[in-house]
């Protein structure tokens, strides 16, 4: 029994610990999206399917909109989202803050989150990360593309939930988080983001 405790005790201290190194990790590697962009591109090697998230490499300005109990849809705080290259032009990072940075930050702080976007050839989907601040502790999904959108499955917050990348273009796209509503058992979009692109600092 003892023995059971202890090892229990360890795992919970090497996961821990292993957050923390992921958690540096981001931290080391969140940079302003400019420094990115003006050094890095897709790499040569990486797969062609890269480029579905790397055409969103960039800075945008987010309007957001979360699905109230009475079945309204009320604005959030907004928020910067900066897309750039990682490990070499292989990957895509991207760093959340909100509210934007052009508005005053709430008693709380604000919220930095950041997501890591790596592209698995061998299973024909990106796979990615998904840390913040506030949640403290990382989140996977996985993706894929259908047609022109992005399509990302997972957990999040205990359920399972979709997120869309949609309507995308040079300039604008917009987002939607998804879960299964239990009196129809079909998905419903309760959190909505419309990006639109930052003018590239001179």
């Amino acid at each position: 029994m003892i023995f059971s405790k202890q090892f229990a005790f360890r795992k919970t201290l090497k996961l821990g610990a292993l957050t923390v190194v992921l958690v540096m990790f981001l931290q080391i590697n969140t940079v302003t999206a400019s420094d990115k962009i003006n050094i890095q591109r897709q790499s040569d090697n990486a797969p062609i399917e890269t480029k579905q998230f790397g055409r969103l490499v960039g800075n945008w300005n987010i309007r957001d909109y979360s699905l109230s109990t009475d079945g309204s849809w009320q604005e959030q705080n907004g928020a910067n989202w900066n897309f750039y290259w990682i490990l070499g032009g292989s990957a895509i990072q991207d760093d959340w803050i909100s509210p934007a940075l052009d508005k005053p930050a709430p008693e709380k702080g604000r919220q930095y989150g950041t997501n890591i976007r790596i592209y698995n050839p061998k299973l024909k989907q990106w796979e990615m990360a998904w840390a913040s601040n506030t949640g403290a502790k990382i989140d996977t999904f996985t993706a894929a593309a259908e047609k022109d959108n992005m399509v990302m499955q997972g957990v999040f917050n205990g359920k399972d939930t979709r997120i869309t990348f949609h309507d995308i273009s040079k300039n604008h796209f917009s987002w939607k988080m998804e879960r299964v509503d239990a009196k129809t058992s079909r998905w419903r979009s309760i959190y909505r983001i419309e990006a639109e692109r930052m003018p590239a600092s001179k």
